[in-house]
């Protein structure tokens, strides 16, 4: 008697655990499936793009208007794609991938330098064009001229962007020399104005920066290597780390454009007689 008790028990308890285990499991909500951008994109057959500005690549107008190279690019793209882009958000260039872990925007669509200190977040599409970089000092300093080696000395010190390619660039090139390290709350022209101020003794910068920069100041920094830019670096358009299939198909759409001319007569637009200071092949370029 007491063994057929405790058999019965030990069955109440037992159906009581299963019950409360299927309970649980009821009132739990579903786990909702992580879709990817590239899932949302082409179900939507939206493109949501962050952006920063930086004329002549992506320009936010005084009405709020965007206007550019790169947004001249990637509409034409996603209307290739049979996609409507959405400019749904202006960033800075490093937290470019805060956005993507919290589902803000697809894509960083502004021209992106691909860097090492972007690699482990960022993935980046074909290159759209190929922007020349050189190294850039004071108009008037002769210190360096004919020999750039000089600067890897901890006497001068090197202006930089925290989280950009310049830090990847100093870091090669001149690894003994000191940094002045901007944030990337400040602009292209605060980090140029380090050199022409003093504060630092050289940067690296891409000719175009430097060429609107010496508009409204003529003559006020020089390139140590003229017509031999010592770096060349792709400008891309951004996605999320793992996003291969989104980055897949814009690159196939960017290679025809490039193919079909779309991309010269669009920089062309921006930069007339000036587009020299773009190269569209890799080719064009030997190491200083």
């Amino acid at each position: 008697m007491k063994n057929l008790l405790l058999a019965v028990i030990v069955g109440c308890l037992a159906a009581f655990g299963i019950l409360k285990v299927m309970g649980d499991k009821a009132s739990s909500p579903p786990a909702i499936p992580h879709q990817s951008a590239y899932e949302r994109v082409t179900s939507t057959h939206t493109l949501r793009c962050a952006y920063a500005p930086y004329d002549p690549f992506l320009i936010i107008e005084t009405g709020g208007g965007i206007k550019g190279i790169f947004h001249d690019v990637v509409e034409e793209a996603a209307k290739r794609l049979g996609l409507t882009v959405v400019w749904a958000e202006e960033i800075g260039y490093g937290n470019i991938n805060t956005g993507f872990v919290t589902n803000r925007y697809d894509a960083f669509c502004a021209g992106l330098w691909p860097a090492g200190s972007r690699a482990a977040t960022t993935i980046f599409s074909t290159a759209v064009v190929w922007d020349p970089v050189s190294i850039w000092v004071r108009g008037n300093d002769t210190r360096f001229d004919g020999h750039i080696e000089a600067l890897n000395d901890p006497a001068y010190k090197i202006a930089v962007m925290d989280g950009d390619a310049t830090v990847s660039m100093a870091d090669v090139f001149f690894p003994k020399a000191g940094r002045v390290t901007m944030s990337q709350n400040q602009t292209i022209g605060e980090e140029i104005a380090q050199v022409t101020t003093g504060k630092a003794d050289a940067d690296f910068r891409d000719y175009l920066a430097a060429d609107r920069f010496m508009q409204t100041s003529p003559n006020s920094i020089k390139d140590l290597s003229p017509g031999k830019p010592p770096l060349m670096y792709a400008l891309t358009v951004g996605f999320n780390q793992g996003e291969t299939e989104l980055k897949g198909m814009f690159d196939v759409v960017l290679s025809d454009m490039d193919r079909d001319g779309t991309t010269r007569r669009i920089v062309k637009n921006y930069l007339g007689d000036k587009s020299g200071l773009l190269f569209y092949q890799h080719s064009q370029f030997e190491p200083y």
